[in-house]
């Protein structure tokens, strides 16, 4: 039976992602797990062979995890950070403002060098940090949501 994972979980993994770790979900157990892409990489080239590398301690648990990963099907890979486009959460927002001054200047902050700062000198500006920090996390939320229903993962 497929473990259920949590949308809590799900979200916060979209929210924080990096380009030197990767997220997946164990399908048996509904966990969220993170992994460096380098243990990936170096678990991927050593097939399987037993031998781990010269790691300390505290990094063998996540060395295990990336073997299980590259050998069983048990794992979905999350949705990268390029893969969640959030130039693409900010204009959505930006047209969904009531004003027309402040969606003007969100629509005009979003475009050239410097988008995602200017985007939010503007929120700042504006006073409406918090409005885009709910239309962001509904945005993830329903990310996770269509990600779990395309790849057959129960969540609650």
């Amino acid at each position: 039976m497929a473990g259920t994972v949590k949308l809590k979980d799900l979200v916060d993994a979209l929210d924080v992602q990096s380009g030197e770790y990767t997220y997946f979900v164990d399908r048996d157990s509904g966990e969220v797990e993170l992994v460096s892409k380098d243990l990936l990489r170096d678990a991927e080239e050593s097939g399987d062979d037993e031998e781990a590398p010269d790691l300390p301690a505290w990094q063998m648990r996540e060395w295990e995890l990336a073997k299980r990963i590259v050998s069983t099907g048990r794992f979905q890979h999350l949705p990268s950070k390029f893969d969640v486009h959030e130039w693409a959460i900010m204009e959505e927002f930006s047209l969904a403002v009531g004003s027309d001054r402040i969606r003007e200047d969100l629509l005009n902050a979003i475009h050239g060098a410097g988008a995602f700062r200017h985007f939010k000198y503007v929120l700042r500006q504006r006073r409406i940090e918090p409005a885009w920090f709910k239309f962001r996390a509904e945005a993830l939320r329903q990310i996770a949501i269509d990600w779990c229903e395309e790849n057959g993962i129960p969540w609650e």
